[in-house]
């Protein structure tokens, strides 16, 4: 009971505080509100696009690691899967399939656009075992939509020609 009297206390010293200072606060409120409404402002829009999916990563992966290993981890599979999805075959179909590929004019904006699907297309386990996401950032919400259905499309396309080649 002596804890919460003194609790009690403090919180009412605080808002006497705060009484007396209430023109430094609100003057302050002032100045930095306003700035930051145009920093926010000014924040370019990005967009992202998720999906959620299930595999079966023993019969993917069952294949490739037959003769090489017993037993694999769950990180190991997720790694070997992420490597599998995003080679370099996986990215060019990617960028050719949303069209991405038609702004890059010359090798090295090509080279770039490749980069930048790599580095921006996030593959990771969902929590629950076998639940994948995949998440792309972009500044146009198309763009984003587009690369995420068609990372989702290859990786289901591969599944079932694994699932088959079985």
């Amino acid at each position: 009971m002596d804890n919460l009297q003194q609790t009690i206390d403090e919180i009412l010293g605080y808002l006497k505080g705060i009484w007396i200072k209430k023109r430094f606060i609100i003057l302050t409120t002032w100045l930095i509100c306003p700035i930051a409404w145009l920093y926010v402002a000014n924040l370019p829009d990005v967009y992202q696009s998720n999906a959620r999916v299930f595999a079966d990563t023993r019969s993917i992966l069952q294949p490739l690691l037959r003769g090489l290993a017993l037993q694999t981890n769950i990180d190991q599979e997720l790694q070997l899967m992420t490597k599998t999805l995003l080679s370099r075959p996986n990215l060019e179909k990617i960028a050719r399939n949303t069209d991405l590929d038609i702004n890059a004019k010359t090798e090295a904006q090509y080279e770039s656009l490749i980069g930048m699907l790599k580095r921006g297309i996030k593959f990771r386990a969902a929590g629950r075992e076998n639940i994948y996401t995949i998440d792309f950032e972009h500044s146009d919400p198309q763009v984003a939509k587009r690369v995420v259905e068609e990372t989702l499309t290859l990786f289901v396309e591969s599944t079932l020609g694994s699932n088959r080649q079985d």
